[in-house]
């Protein structure tokens, strides 16, 4: 379509991200073109060229040791009846879109990769794809952190990986059912402030039985607070203090936040383009910041003044 044109649709883009706009209200022609070609395109396209740009940045940024998190982020929308929706997780009356992440959270939030999680998908699944992935990626895993929501017996397994002949080192918050009330009120009979327990589960799948282990780890706050953790490290207060990074994932969102670019459609690739586009915004800001600080918002006014034409540039200059 020629440079100014790109360079005037990419604009928009950055401007609706900006200003968490609709990419078809600021530049109503240039979307329908846009996403004429994101639906003739292919979701794997997407996440290799996603791909590309994190293994730049690891290069760049020298990572290698680090700890990484796994959540899922969603987007409100008013749209109802659709497979690829899922309901809200603070309230199951609102539908959503929703991606499944998972980022490096210690030395800093830099997003590896996000896919779709729709009602059709299955959370454990999708996560052992992700760590596949990660398996590929030139950085050193130290600790994997996951909110309750993933405490299922499939995925300990997987992450124990006895088939495998390597697992992967997880700190994971419990919900608090049966079992882990009855280890609390035990943890504080003992009047302990700390301690942990072997679990093992019994999960049937492929039509044979299965039977993962887990520790799980008390720790008592206060009379009326407990925590509950499930890991296959050490167990250690030292270890348990590890799982507050964890949030660095939650501050990661909100900037994302900043950057999310709204659209009218219904097409899931669509929205998936959008959503991985404001993750590669990020990680972009990450390895500008190596160069000059700025605030997040003021780099994306930054990058949007880099599409502008030289004619609107020397008219926005200062003489």
């Amino acid at each position: 379509m020629g440079e100014n044109w790109n360079n005037n649709l990419m604009q928009s883009v950055i401007e609706a991200g900006r200003t968490i706009s609709y990419v078809e209200t600021l530049n109503p022609g240039k979307a329908d073109k846009l996403h004429l070609s994101i639906k003739g395109s292919d979701r794997r396209l997407f996440m290799r060229e996603f791909e590309r740009g994190v293994r730049f940045a690891i290069a760049k940024l020298k990572l290698k040791r680090v700890k990484i998190a796994f959540d899922t982020t969603e987007d409100l929308t008013w749209m109802k009846d659709n497979h690829n929706l899922r309901p809200s997780a603070y309230d199951k009356h609102l539908p959503t879109w929703q991606y499944l992440n998972a980022s490096i959270v210690e030395p800093y939030f830099i997003p590896l990769m996000s896919i779709p999680y729709t009602m059709l998908n299955d959370l454990d699944n999708l996560v052992m794809d992700l760590l596949k992935y990660i398996k590929t990626l030139p950085i050193l895993v130290d600790l994997i952190l996951f909110d309750r929501g993933f405490y299922h017996a499939h995925l300990i397994d997987y992450l124990d990986g006895k088939n495998r002949g390597y697992s992967w080192p997880y700190l994971m918050l419990v919900q608090e059912r049966k079992l882990q009330t009855k280890l609390i009120q035990e943890t504080r009979e003992m009047s302990l402030m700390f301690a942990f327990y072997k679990h093992t589960f019994n999960y049937s799948k492929d039509k044979s039985t299965w039977k993962p282990s887990t520790t799980l780890i008390v720790k008592i706050v206060d009379e009326e607070t407990a925590w509950c953790y499930a890991t296959n490290q050490k167990p250690s207060l030292l270890l348990i203090k590890e799982y507050k990074k964890r949030w660095n994932i939650e501050t990661g969102f909100r900037i994302h936040d900043e950057a999310r670019i709204k659209s009218k459609s219904k097409h899931l690739l669509i929205r998936f383009f959008y959503h991985l586009l404001g993750m590669l915004l990020i990680i972009l800001w990450r390895l500008q910041n190596k160069i000059k600080y700025y605030v997040f918002k003021r780099y994306l006014k930054y990058v949007e003044y880099e599409f502008y034409s030289e004619e609107i540039k020397e008219l926005l200059t200062p003489p």
